[in-house]
């Protein structure tokens, strides 16, 4: 069973700026992808799956550094995988003969969240008086209001 636990992070205006951008690249990201996705099943009938849009756009990362390149690579897998479920879900809601609702294209008000996995982009440290705060590729320490404690052995690699 996986328990989530969430907690209010604190970053500076600068760390908050980097967020959006990393954030901003994901949703191209989910964006581009659907959009292929679309056009490959309409252009030869057939869909594509994770793996094949993941060689893709791993060859695109590497090539814009600057851009997709900030964004962690297992938080672009991740960000491909939440498209496979929607398409997933969505094929699930046909067989069934419920009403399936097509994914969405996502703009900045229906896209929220970043998948990082844990110790690959991002990890919880304390520091010698107890505090914690959270470290996240490309943008660096967050203070974190750490409201109540991890239970023994999660959120270790």
């Amino acid at each position: 069973m996986l328990r989530t636990y969430k907690y209010l992070l604190r970053p500076t205006p600068e760390q908050a700026e980097k967020l959006d951008f990393l954030l901003a690249q994901a949703r191209r990201i989910y964006n581009t992808a659907l959009e292929q996705r679309i056009t490959a099943y309409r252009d030869t009938g057939k869909g594509l799956r994770y793996p094949a849009q993941w060689t893709t756009f791993r060859d695109l990362r590497r090539a814009e550094r600057d851009t997709l390149g900030q964004l962690n690579a297992s938080a672009l897998q991740q960000t491909l995988r939440r498209l496979d479920k929607a398409f997933a879900a969505f094929f699930r809601r046909v067989k069934a003969g419920e009403q399936p609702g097509f994914p969405r294209f996502k703009n900045r008000d229906r896209f929220h969240s970043l998948e990082f996995t844990y110790g690959d982009g991002c990890r919880l440290l304390a520091d010698e008086q107890g505090r914690r705060s959270f470290r996240v590729q490309n943008v660096g320490e967050l203070r974190v209001c750490f409201h109540r404690p991890l239970p023994e052995g999660a959120g270790r690699a």
